[in-house]
């Protein structure tokens, strides 16, 4: 049936409401908009552009760009062809990029610009055995580089192609595509090493949204803002459920915009990263630390009764006496209401999250403002849909429950596995992969937990993360580091404690919160690590700590950390592209700081390598003041 794979559900929408706007992109400050017609035709044009170009069923594009309409039309003309389409970080390295084109064996590749078409200049001798066209959306500044690479073509000479060749029409007319063809393929979070390419189906994705609609369904009216990478499951999983719904789906102009556009837009739905749901939360935070006195006054009242029904709500209790109510409403209507319109959330009736565990003070801040943040549990080879809190059922230190359709099971070692229609077929061309992970119909996660007494599934940490001090404690350094990250002064962090004597932390500031907090103190500085290292930067940090400290059992508490003179990055490979800690690469690299913590040294003097993205590498060396809590 037509409505069982992406390409069809486009195809119906186009029928059904043609004029209605699918898409909307900002352009030179204007919303640009993109009907269901529209949208289908460039597909269409561009599929036999393609086909034109030499592409056939099986086939592998490549994507590398910005999220905008392009990456969409080349995603969806992709599968319409019969083949599929590889997600590919705008930001990866060079070598990261050589690895998945040669690893997904990619016929084809559509990129946003100059910068990524420069990037595969430098590295075409390694791909050019397997790549016959990139394709280019943007080409400004590039006048001079499709005379000087032949293998360059714009992408609006792919559609006058397409419009033109009737003989690819009427191959394309007679592709057949199912359910069980592949869709897309998208890298994995790669923690422990280079990612593997996920092999995702049509009928995966649109089993993935027909669940979800069941819980928490979506309507045309809605509106999405495109704001995590295309290359993640997590905006793979709205694409499904905007062909499912109908809703519109919009993209920023551009990275640098992404905040304005978003306070503009007002979206109705929202799918973040923990990680920006934190950066959100920091910035309220950080904004009224820095607000006039009568401000912060009525925000901290406001937000105090904020917290006190969002905690009442979650512990089940009855409805506060009838002042108390009144006044929260009120301060609802007002203030709490201007703070989400600020940030862009004033709308929003739908809030998930998934991806990594979320603090508790995160998720009540949130509801405190009126948001109702659902916290999700899945991964890329499952389409992001194992659990969630049910409306109405929520419980911020879990996952929720399984959802309709999908079974959880928990081994005696703590393992969660999931059974689920969404389950991908497998990691392509690794056949012992895939034979590890997925066996007879269950995924193993990797991730550790456990049933709590209300049915719902709570998520410790990776298995393989779990810590325990020699007092035989067991503690998961993810809940901590959430913890921390609930500070608007502290951008990451990373804990340390396995077969130790107490649990230490090195810790990467926020450079624009503590930068203002700074400013309005009259401290000088020049660079990151000169910010970092300041005294009195330390000294917030310190009490930033102590304060977490303070609300932790006596066994779990901090005993040291260290400031770091550098951002965590992707670059030097710490973190993966959707910037979980690489804890393996982390305690390679930092190994002579972690043992100066657990040794009571005072200072220590940091000699590390550091990678730009052209490549080029660099060493960075600092004197670091280690502190006791």
């Amino acid at each position: 049936m037509q409505d069982q794979t992406l390409t069809g559900l486009l195809k119906d929408w186009d029928s059904k409401a043609p004029e209605r706007v699918a898409l909307r992109e900002k352009r030179y400050g204007i919303w640009k908009t993109i009907t269901w017609n529209s949208f289908n035709e460039s597909v269409e044009n561009f599929s036999r552009g393609l086909i034109s170009l030499g592409m056939k069923p099986g086939d592998v594009v490549s994507i590398i760009g910005d999220n905008a309409p392009e990456w969409l039309i080349a995603e969806f003309a992709a599968m319409r062809v019969g083949g599929s389409g590889v997600g590919v970080y705008a930001d990866m390295m060079l070598e990261e990029i050589v690895y998945l084109i040669n690893s997904s064996n990619s016929r084809f590749m559509v990129v946003e610009d100059q910068e990524q078409v420069d990037k595969l200049v430098d590295v075409w001798d390694r791909i050019k055995e397997n790549i016959a066209k990139v394709v280019v959306w943007d080409s400004r500044g590039m006048s001079h580089y499709f005379d000087r690479y032949p293998f360059l073509i714009h992408m609006d000479n792919v559609y006058e192609i397409g419009k033109k060749d009737a003989k690819a029409g009427e191959i394309l007319n007679h592709i057949s595509v199912t359910s069980d063809n592949m869709a897309i393929m998208l890298p994995t979070s790669g923690t422990t090493g280079l990612p593997k390419l996920a092999m995702i189906t049509h009928g995966n994705l649109i089993a993935s949204a027909d669940i979800w609609q069941k819980i928490h369904p979506t309507f045309e009216w809605d509106e999405v803002y495109s704001l995590l990478p295309l290359t993640w499951m997590g905006e793979q999983f709205s694409v499904a459920r905007m062909l499912r719904s109908g809703f519109c789906y919009s993209f920023p102009e551009g990275k640098e915009s992404v905040k304005a556009d978003l306070v503009e837009l007002q979206p109705t739905l929202s799918t973040l990263s923990p990680r920006m749901y934190e950066d959100i939360c920091s910035d309220i935070r950080a904004r009224m630390e820095d607000a006039s006195f009568l401000k912060k006054v009525v925000y901290r009242f406001s937000l105090k009764l904020g917290l006190e029904e969002a905690e009442n709500y979650l512990e089940g209790g009855e409805k506060s006496w009838f002042l108390k109510r009144w006044l929260y409403l009120f301060c609802m209507s007002t203030t709490l209401r201007s703070l989400r319109q600020r940030v862009g959330l004033a709308r929003t009736r739908l809030a998930f999250t998934g991806g990594a565990a979320i603090g508790r003070e995160v998720f009540t801040f949130y509801l405190a403002l009126g948001i109702n943040l659902t916290q999700l549990y899945g991964m890329t080879e499952n389409c992001a849909t194992a659990s969630c809190h049910y409306p109405g059922d929520i419980r911020p230190e879990t996952v929720g429950k399984p959802l309709p359709g999908v079974e959880i099971r928990i081994d005696d070692n703590g393992m969660i596995y999931v059974k689920s229609p969404t389950n991908i077929k497998g990691y392509f061309n690794n056949p012992e992969e895939t034979e590890k992970t997925f066996r007879d119909g269950w995924l193993e996660t990797g991730d550790s937990g456990y049933f709590d007494e209300y049915g719902h599934l709570v998520v410790l940490d990776r298995q393989k993360d779990l810590m325990f001090l020699n007092n035989g404690s067991r503690f998961a350094p993810q809940d901590l580091e959430n913890r921390l990250k609930f500070s608007p002064y502290i951008r990451e962090a990373v804990v340390f404690g396995d077969k130790r004597d107490m649990i230490a932390t090195m810790i990467s500031i926020d450079m624009e919160n503590v930068g203002n907090w700074a400013n309005k103190r009259n401290i000088a500085y020049t660079t990151f690590t000169d910010l970092s290292q300041n005294r009195r930067v330390i000294d917030l940090i310190k009490d930033q700590v102590s304060k977490i400290n303070d609300r932790l059992p006596e066994s779990m508490r901090l005993g040291r950390f260290a400031l770091l003179p550098k951002e965590l990055h992707p670059d030097d490979e710490e973190l993966t592209r959707t910037r979980k800690v690489k804890r393996n690469v982390v305690n390679e690299r930092y190994g002579g700081l972690i043992e100066a913590l657990y040794q009571g040294s005072e200072y220590y003097d940091l000699d590390i390598q550091i990678r730009y993205m052209d490549g080029k590498v660099s060493r960075l060396q600092n004197r670091m003041k280690l502190e006791d809590l």
